[in-house]
């Protein structure tokens, strides 16, 4: 459950959802904010796994963020009606490949809105609840090096 950057992430996701054509049609992307204000999306995919990405627009265009494979206590059944739950929305991701520089990986689809995350936490463990405050770390150090938080004059 290493934190990675979301280009890394979404590789891994892509070739699952390419592996199991079967499942294609029973992924659940959930979409809200964490307590500190930041996006999450979780993507799951049933006896596949649950990843969460987590990050902070820099611009109307461009996410900056990092994900993890997390696993839930209660797997199935809960998680999946936690993810139907919410305002329908379309949601889009795109990041450069991790290893091939002049490609791209795109998510888009249907998924879910709550305003917070939450309920869905609620279901994770003691190490996932780990992973979630290092993905919150990371984005933090990224808004510095960006200068993110730097005030306009």
């Amino acid at each position: 459950m290493a934190v990675r950057s979301l280009a890394e992430v979404m590789e891994e996701m892509r070739r699952r959802y390419k592996r199991h054509p079967k499942l294609r049609q029973k992924w659940r992307v959930l979409a809200g904010s964490d307590e500190h204000g930041f996006s999450d999306l979780f993507f799951y995919a049933p006896g596949l796994g649950v990843w969460q990405v987590k990050g902070e627009l820099k611009s109307p265009h461009e996410l900056i963020g990092a994900g993890a494979k997390v696993t839930a206590r209660k797997i199935d059944d809960e998680i999946r009606e936690l993810m139907e739950q919410g305002v329908p929305m379309p949601f889009g991701l795109i990041s450069p490949h991790p290893k091939l520089k002049d490609q791209a990986i795109i998510a888009a689809g249907l998924g879910r809105y709550q305003e917070t995350t939450k309920r869905l936490k609620e279901h994770f463990s003691s190490r996932e609840r780990k992973v979630d405050a290092e993905l919150r770390r990371k984005i933090e150090k990224m808004r510095r090096e960006l200068g993110l938080d730097t005030a306009y004059l």
